[in-house]
């Protein structure tokens, strides 16, 4: 199985890809947020993880890379630092539970390979719900989802579980086209 995870301090989306069938067999979000302290909040992943163990056998974990940067309005510093030491908290736990080094990949790079591109000045959460559009749209009924009260929004942690599907799918495509060498393995000669 393709274990992919978008890690937050909050909420912890997951999904689950059969690499044979090319099915997703679970996307789940794990609420964080009445959690209190970071070590509370890891052991509650840690149980989840253990639990992943046992019912599935993980060959591979993607990991959503941890923000990097400001972004004006959106990030602080201390923000930052404290996302940056829960997501090496999780990846040590998926190294530790499964024997495997998580492979970390960029956002906006999975969703490309996912298919996904924005137009020009689309803010973050029109961003968020064209994620969980596409999801829906590709996943069909393996990805299941509920609306907040008054039916025009998603449920909180939908956007999690669609980030987390598309990262597992962007593994995915990584690990099927990683003996890959391109077309181009020549040069390419023109003749008149």
């Amino acid at each position: 199985m393709i274990l992919g995870l978008d890690i937050s301090t909050t909420m912890v989306g997951v999904a689950l890809i059969d690499p044979d069938d090319r099915k997703l067999v679970l996307s789940e979000c794990w609420d964080l947020s009445k959690i209190e302290t970071t070590f509370e909040k890891a052991e509650y992943v840690g149980s989840m993880l253990h639990s992943l163990r046992s019912d599935h056998e993980i060959k591979s974990v993607f990991i959503e890379t941890a923000l990097k940067m400001f972004m004006p309005g959106k990030s602080r510093a201390d923000t930052i630092i404290k996302l940056a030491k829960f997501n090496g908290i999780v990846s040590w736990l998926c190294f530790e539970g499964y024997g495997l080094s998580p492979i970390y990949l960029n956002v906006n790079s999975a969703r490309s390979l996912y298919g996904l591109s924005f137009p020009r000045g689309t803010k973050g959460p029109q961003r968020k719900k064209m994620v969980i559009e596409s999801v829906i749209d590709k996943e069909k009924n393996a990805f299941s989802y509920e609306m907040a009260r008054g039916g025009k929004n998603y449920k909180r942690g939908t956007d999690d579980k669609a980030d987390a599907i598309v990262i597992a799918r962007a593994g995915e495509f990584i690990l099927r086209n990683k003996d890959n060498e391109g077309f181009l393995t020549e040069k390419i000669v023109l003749t008149e």
